[in-house]
């Protein structure tokens, strides 16, 4: 029997989504760091990362339930959701080799 997702429970997985994707920014981070001739070979894995936290960060939001959307549980959602659509907008730079692709990360970090 699946577990009942309690509003307490929601905000939990929502926290734990977002540090998964603040991983992914650290990976982008390091990727931008390294020497230019080795970023496409360290970008891949931070790619498949990133994808793996977007993938569970949207699995997570979909299955809160109405009733553990409260207020609060909502904010966060909002917050996520933006942090999500920011790590997107990045990843998808990194595939289409866009030179800013890995600029302007510690701007935007919350």
């Amino acid at each position: 029997m699946a577990q009942k997702i309690t509003p307490g429970l929601a905000l939990r997985q929502l926290q734990q989504a977002q540090q998964a994707m603040k991983k992914v920014r650290k990976g982008l981070v390091q990727v931008r760091e390294a020497d230019p001739a080795r970023r496409a070979e360290l970008a891949q894995p931070v790619l498949q990362a990133g994808w793996e936290a977007l993938t569970r960060t949207h699995r997570d939001l979909a299955e809160i339930p109405l009733a553990s959307a409260t207020e609060e549980v909502m904010l966060r959602q909002i917050a996520v959701q933006r942090y999500a659509t920011a790590l997107l907008v990045r990843l998808r730079r990194l595939v289409r080799n866009d030179p800013d692709a890995l600029e302007g990360l510690d701007d935007d970090e919350d």
